[in-house]
């Protein structure tokens, strides 16, 4: 009996999660620019012709893994915020503890290095995801937390930006000649945002 481990029925059957587990580590360690079908298959141990099945251009597998990842930081940003009603420093600290549980996202390198990459329709609808997934949720709660006269009215989109630069510059921290925890780094810039700078 022939061997069809490889076959795309039976790689259709149960591997397309590890498909997409194992081009988004290969594309947030090296870039979309530089990963090929052929690593990627490599990494899931399948044939290119298995790969190909599933999704019939490296631009559309990229498309994939990232709309998820949007979608897994989706959920977890709204259970953390959910947990943490009415309270947006507890809230602040919640989101920073789930960005933290997980890969970073690099989205400088994204909107900057991949997206140019990608077709125009492709290019909005990551935008919109990203959009939708993390940037809207996270400005609602500087909303909210206006709204309930915790702080002043700025821009809850600069707000958001702001905090979400602070995440995205961890990896940075661990760079650093004395290392500091990464819990560390996202408490004291979330007591800059809400507090300031000047001594109590």
């Amino acid at each position: 009996m022939p061997d069809d481990r490889n076959s795309p029925k039976q790689v259709s059957s149960g591997g397309r999660e590890r498909i997409l587990d194992e081009a988004e580590q290969l594309f947030r360690t090296r870039g979309y620019n530089t990963v090929t079908m052929r690593d990627i298959a490599n990494a899931v141990g399948i044939r290119q012709a298995s790969l190909y099945y599933h999704f019939p251009s490296k631009e559309q597998l990229f498309v994939a893994v990232t709309e998820r990842m949007f979608e897994r930081h989706r959920l977890g940003l709204q259970e953390a915020i959910d947990g943490n009603e009415d309270d947006l420093r507890s809230q602040l600290h919640a989101i920073g503890t789930w960005f933290l549980s997980q890969p970073p996202i690099h989205f400088l390198s994204m909107v900057h290095t991949d997206m140019p990459l990608l077709n125009e329709e492709n290019t909005a609808r990551l935008s919109a995801c990203s959009q939708q997934c993390i940037f809207e949720p996270i400005c609602q709660i500087f909303v909210q937390a206006q709204q309930r006269g915790e702080i002043r009215n700025v821009r809850p989109q600069l707000l958001a930006g702001f905090f979400l630069s602070v995440i995205e510059s961890l990896p940075l921290t661990t760079t650093l000649a004395v290392a500091v925890p990464r819990e560390i780094i996202v408490n004291e810039m979330i007591s800059v945002l809400l507090d300031g700078l000047k001594p109590h």
